[in-house]
């Protein structure tokens, strides 16, 4: 559940040391432009996202910016990130891969509307 303060902002971690791990997983996933893309994520898709990717241990945590987006839940395999924000009717994934072949990997076991 997603508690706002009265300052507006939305706590969204519990521990200070995982708000740095989730800070440097995001610029990560955010840095290259070429190694990075994002697809609305269809629900017939997340059993293939489970099976095919690790959940990195990170408990499930509150969009920052909005609670559309919440939860925030992070993926893995050898080369490829994935967060995925938000769950049924208004999921979306964004991905990075080391190289430019991991995104190809990455799209083609999550076909779907990729934006880049």
């Amino acid at each position: 559940m997603v508690v706002e303060s009265h300052q507006g902002w939305m706590p969204f971690l519990d521990r200070m040391s995982l708000a740095w791990v989730e800070m440097v997983l995001s610029e990560s996933l955010f840095g290259d432009d070429t190694l990075y893309d994002a697809c609305e994520l269809p629900d017939a898709l997340v059993p293939r996202l489970h099976a095919r990717y690790a959940r990195v241990e990170l408990p499930d945590h509150a969009m920052w910016a909005s609670e559309e987006g919440s939860p925030v839940r992070w993926y893995a395999a050898p080369g490829r990130l994935l967060r995925r924000d938000g769950l049924q009717d208004h999921c979306w994934v964004h991905a990075r891969g080391c190289v430019v072949g991991d995104l190809e990997v990455i799209r083609a076991d999550l076909p779907g509307s990729w934006v880049c």
